[in-house]
């Protein structure tokens, strides 16, 4: 139950990256809950994409997301009902994926 807990902290992290990548301007540097959304997009989003076949995120995506805000990230976490092509089973894996210490177990 933990290990759902925290995956939803994930799912949020790339919720966030994906809405604000929409959203912000080209800008480099765009930061969402202590997390740079360019950073994430591109290290996580192959990995949360519906239909991915990769085993687990890579390096970079974990590295992404250590040390992000989870608290701060909590507050967006029924949000993540509208995204249509993330698949939150595979984003929520993220944190125990990744090993992730002191993200929350639940929001």
């Amino acid at each position: 139950m933990a290990g759902v807990k925290k995956a939803a902290v994930a799912l949020a992290v790339v919720l966030l990256v994906v809405a604000s990548s929409a959203m912000a301007p080209a800008a480099a540097g765009f930061t969402v809950c202590g997390v740079d959304a360019d950073r994430m997009e591109a290290a996580c989003g192959s990995y949360c994409r519906a239909g991915s076949r990769e085993r687990a995120p890579r390096r970079e995506c974990c590295a992404a997301v250590r040390y992000a805000d989870f608290g701060c990230l909590c507050k967006y976490r029924d949000a993540l009902q509208s995204m249509g092509n993330i698949d939150a089973g595979r984003a929520m894996q993220i944190p125990s994926k990744c090993r992730i210490k002191g993200a929350p177990t639940s929001c």
